[in-house]
């Protein structure tokens, strides 16, 4: 279960953010959380379709909610990802919580957020728009990182049923991360081999 402070770093973040009237959907840890795979963490990281001109109102919105930017000027660009960082410090927390907005800056991250779902996550008494587990796969691949292939694992596999395998394959083929969702596909699935369909 995420913790209080985290929620209400997001809740908080989130709020802030809708005024914008931009398409946006939770990414990272915590959506791991909402698709069956829980991992502690204490960022939020929410995707936002948002052009880059209207940065200075995103940092605006959310320093009048009382974040605080953590790099200036706020805006990093990581990878070819633009990246606002934020800290928050909820009422009783002793330590702030990061806030990552993330700008969606290609198509695949667009078209994933017309088709996030509304999820509850645990210890929150209110829905918020989640990527879907395919999107967050194929999210999770273009990182990298050991721990980032980890949680595609689980995904995979803590989402069948919820997973868009079609779109899936032409994502990894078109973003040229093949080899990549087989070796993912073997963690999830050590003893069955991949559907000629998936492949």
């Amino acid at each position: 279960m995420a913790s209080e402070g985290v929620l209400a770093t997001l809740h908080r973040g989130w709020d802030a953010l809708a005024s914008l009237d931009s398409p946006m959907a939770l990414i990272g840890g915590l959506a791991l959380t909402a698709w069956n795979h829980a991992r502690y963490t204490r960022d939020a990281d929410v995707l936002i379709a948002i052009d880059r001109r209207r940065i200075d109102e995103v940092v605006l919105h959310l320093k009048q909610a009382g974040f605080h930017p953590k790099h200036s000027p706020p805006a990093l660009t990581i990878d070819g990802q633009t990246i606002l960082q934020f800290m928050y410090q909820p009422e009783d927390a002793l330590l702030p919580f990061q806030f990552d907005v993330l700008l969606a800056d290609v198509e695949f991250q667009r078209e994933s957020l017309t088709r996030a779902a509304e999820r509850r996550l645990p210890g929150s008494d209110r829905p918020i728009r989640v990527v879907r587990p395919d999107d967050l796969i194929v999210i999770k691949l273009l990182a990298g990182r050991i721990i980032d292939r980890a949680d595609a694992a689980m995904l995979l596999r803590e989402n069948r049923d919820e997973i868009d395998f079609k779109r899936l394959q032409m994502a990894v083929r078109s973003l040229e991360l093949i080899a990549d969702y087989d070796a993912i596909w073997r963690d999830a699935f050590p003893d069955e081999p991949m559907p000629r369909t998936q492949a």
